[in-house]
């Protein structure tokens, strides 16, 4: 159907066309008939396609319509002598200001939804380009022309009007084929408009010189505007050319900014050019006005590109944080927060910045029972360098400080070499967390540190960004350690529920040597209660550590988990001993668990129940059997 549609609206209007240069005498009614045509191929369109906004459809439509109310009018206007042809060439004169009115405002309307031109900005800069070529089609060609023969006021003012309304449809559509030069609709467009001012500036150049004579082969040029519109809404994009779109992102090439500046230095230009033209007197004033004009232009477009440098930084940190906020949120461990602070870092340091990113980390020192902590609670860190002194970090103030690289601590002022200047952070929670094991608070100058060598500049520019993913990351680090603590302890009241019912006992020893967990049948089998987070050399006596340490040494060489078992003689502390089996399994990669996981069972109880079942049996025997022989047996 829309096939058979556009072949026959062309066959219509290469008739009518045929008709306007072979039969000019009855021009008024092949001009009228091409732009009903048209307008009707305009309304079919918005029929059949329905875009979501008619409205600049429909005032190109009206432009088309008003443009071939003036041709009738005009072309009877020159046949018609006396008032009434006055009154013909002064409706022909309305139609065709509203004719550019119209088309204005249906093309600026298809660039405020369009999807080739979707935010203001772009409006804005058209309609900037629009001013500055009618100034210089005006200066340049219009105003001579016009001030240069002998016409009324009237007249002129009409001349100047189709030339300069031509040049303001045919900018804005070159602005919107510049957006989607491929789209066949905004091509027809295109055509239509470059057709229309051509044929506009040729009557005017006609008008001023010999006049008017209908059939003039300018007349082509509305001709091919009639026929490119009519085409154009009859194509089914013209349907998404007038769809609203969600403004795109708030950024400014440097190509547009190049056009902004040589469009602001038009005028200036145009005044060097008016001070040559005019008196010889009048030549220095206007240089130096020019002059002066043109570098107020340079000097204010520096500002603005500064300001858009500035603001382009600015979206560019926080879509950076919105980024960093994400991935934090969705951290499940510590080392995809290290991984997501090395990330950040990168993204929120200026462009092409060099830099190194190093965590360091003071070595642990001896707790309060004088054993030394997990030297494991830091590994995720990476790249890391542990460090004996305090890290300077002070929290009190700011939750970062800038210094030189060489006040540094030797090992890390190598690491972070050949930057100037390094940015130290302070990575813990708000108590002191750090990845769901305990860390000093960073005001101790203990704990973990984020250090990132840069350029002075750089760092101070990024500072306050930086203090945001690190806060982000310490609430991260806390909302771990305490989602593992709560897994934890409905894994310890699991395995009070489960191994309070049962024989064997259950402990589980962290990768630091301390007790995680302990089942309650433990205070039964060692004789004393084990205490949580304490040594598991406090429950095993020295002649007796030798067989566990090797168990456990067994279980953490197996890289599949599997379990070792083993049989070991403990003493107790009132100086008895115990027999006991025990399965050894390395789960320290489970995050559950985290530790070395030993379930116990008293081989002598075993024995005992063993046996006790054997009497049983015995008791149950035939009578023939020698059952005292056999209870002695078993005793």
């Amino acid at each position: 159907m829309p096939r058979r549609v556009l072949t026959g609206y062309l066959a219509v209007q290469a008739v009518l066309g045929a008709a306007v240069f072979g039969a000019p005498a009855a021009a008024a009614v092949w001009w009228g008939a091409i732009g009903v045509v048209s307008v009707a191929a305009v309304g079919w369109g918005i029929h059949r396609h329905r875009p979501p906004r008619r409205l600049p459809w429909l005032l190109l439509a009206g432009g088309a319509g008003a443009l071939a109310v003036g041709d009738v009018h005009y072309e009877l206007s020159r046949r018609t002598a006396g008032a009434a042809g006055d009154v013909l060439s002064l409706i022909a004169d309305v139609a065709y200001l509203a004719t550019f009115g119209l088309l204005a405002a249906g093309v600026l309307g298809l660039t405020r939804t369009t999807v080739a031109l979707r935010d203001r900005s772009a409006l804005l800069d058209t309609l900037v380009l629009v001013v500055v070529t009618g100034l210089v089609t005006w200066t340049l060609v219009v105003g001579p022309a016009v001030t240069d023969v002998d016409l009324p006021a009237v007249e002129k003012a009409l001349l100047a009007v189709h030339g300069l309304g031509g040049v303001l449809v045919v900018v804005v559509m070159l602005r919107l084929a510049a957006a989607a030069w491929r789209d066949p609709t905004v091509i027809g467009l295109a055509v239509g408009a470059a057709g229309m001012l051509a044929a506009d500036i040729w009557y005017a150049a006609a008008e001023l010189n010999a006049g008017w004579q209908p059939g003039h082969p300018a007349e082509l040029g509305w001709y091919v505007f009639y026929v490119s519109w009519g085409v154009a809404a009859l194509h089914p994009n013209m349907a998404r050319l007038a769809t609203p779109s969600a403004p795109g992102p708030d950024d400014i090439a440097a190509m547009r900014v190049g056009l902004l500046t040589i469009t602001c230095l038009t005028v200036p230009f145009l005044l060097v050019i008016q001070a040559f033209a005019g008196e010889p007197a009048e030549l220095p004033d206007g240089l130096v006005t020019a002059a002066a004009a043109g570098l107020t232009t340079l000097l204010a477009v520096t500002r603005v590109v500064d300001s858009v440098t500035g603001h382009r930084a600015a979206v560019h940190r926080e879509r950076s944080l919105r980024r960093a906020g994400m991935r934090l949120l969705s951290a499940t461990t510590t080392a995809q927060v290290a991984e997501t602070v090395r990330r950040s870092v990168g993204e929120l340091l200026p462009a092409g910045t060099g830099h190194q990113i190093l965590f360091a980390v003071r070595r642990p020192v001896a707790g309060a029972d004088g054993e030394p902590p997990d030297p494991d609670s830091v590994a995720d860190w990476q790249p890391q360098v542990v460090v004996d002194d305090p890290l300077p970090v002070d929290a009190a103030r700011r939750r970062t400080r800038i210094m030189p690289t060489r006040l540094l601590h030797p090992d890390l002022a190598d690491r972070l070499a050949p930057a100037p200047a390094a940015l130290v952070a302070a990575l813990a929670g708000p108590d002191g967390h750090q990845g769901g094991r305990a860390a000093p608070a960073p005001s101790a100058g203990t704990g973990t540190a984020l250090l990132v060598g840069a350029a002075d500049g750089a760092l101070a520019a990024s500072r306050d960004a930086i203090e945001v993913v690190v806060a982000q990351s310490a609430l991260a680090l806390h909302r771990i350690a305490a989602t593992e603590d709560a897994a934890r302890r409905d894994r310890d009241r699991y395995l009070n529920l489960v191994a309070g019912t049962a024989g064997d006992a259950v402990v589980i020893v962290g990768a630091d040597d301390r007790i995680r967990y302990a089942s309650p049948p433990c205070s039964r089998l060692f004789g004393v209660e084990p205490a949580v987070l304490a040594d598991w050399r406090d429950l095993v006596h020295p002649a007796d550590q030798a067989q566990v340490s090797r168990t456990l040494g067994a279980a953490g060489d197996r890289d599949d988990g599997s379990a070792v078992g083993d049989q070991w003689v403990l003493r107790r502390p009132d100086g008895s001993h115990v027999l006991l089996e025990v399965r050894c399994r390395d789960l320290r990669r489970v995050p559950g668990v985290r530790g070395l996981v030993l379930t116990f069972s008293d081989l002598a109880d075993q024995r005992r129940r063993d046996s006790e079942l054997a009497l049983r049996r015995i008791d149950r025997s035939a009578p023939g059997q020698n059952r005292r022989s056999l209870r002695r047996r078993f005793r």
